[in-house]
């Protein structure tokens, strides 16, 4: 069992005045990612990719507006093993997309993002799969020390965490991080998956922090 290497999720801006777009339109962005995420699975090599620099998975996160404010926010951080690739994108017709729409938008956005992130940390452009060769491999990050929850906004969130036992390996606790994955994905919706907005590790656990989406009044 190992840990998937690609988490894609999307939803909408949340302003002032609330969500951008609609229920409606982020679940089908929800069963958009999940397609997409499975498409990209298939096609590349990731984790041989991620491993050139000792990291063990990459998140997606896209965020739909409706008006454009501001600069495009397109973002690269690395959190111990995690690879998080940060989307903003203006795309008002999302509120009436249907999810094969949202699909084929989404599909060159992922590509884009995977080849940014391969950018900025010297991992080049991911590799498909059955591409013969070898990539060099260096040991997985170290564990982030005591990590925090962050937010970029406020807002309301579970925070789940899981000890990990004392001393093991450094492919033991990969592994105990791959079972506890597995079974978060077990355990969780797919609505309560696509909320995961950090994902933290430590020398003594794992950590992930769940937006709890704001309801109307």
């Amino acid at each position: 069992m190992t840990i998937r290497w690609l988490q894609l999720v999307g939803g909408s801006h949340h302003g002032t005045s609330g969500p951008d777009f609609s229920g409606v339109a982020q679940h089908r962005v929800i069963e958009a990612c999940s397609g997409v995420e499975a498409e990209v699975l298939a096609e590349f090599d990731g984790a041989r990719w991620l491993l050139q620099n000792g990291y063990e998975r990459i998140s997606i996160d896209f965020e739909f507006r409706a008006e454009k404010k501001g600069r495009r926010r397109q973002s690269v951080a690395e959190t111990g093993r995690l690879l998080t690739v940060d989307y903003s994108v203006v795309w008002p017709e999302l509120a009436n997309a249907t999810v094969p729409e949202i699909r084929a938008y989404l599909q060159p956005l992922v590509l884009e993002a995977l080849q940014l992130a391969g950018e900025r940390k010297g991992l080049g452009s991911p590799v498909p799969v059955g591409v013969k060769g070898e990539l060099p491999a260096v040991p997985l990050k170290p564990l982030v020390e005591d990590p925090m929850p962050r937010l970029e906004e406020e807002a309301d969130c579970f925070v789940i965490s899981r000890e990990l036992p004392s001393g093991l390996s450094l492919s033991e606790t990969a592994d105990v991080i791959a079972r506890y994955d597995d079974d978060l994905q077990r355990l969780l919706t797919k609505r309560a998956l696509s909320r995961i907005v950090d994902t933290e590790t430590s020398d003594r656990g794992v950590r992930w922090v769940i937006e709890v989406p704001k309801t109307r009044r």
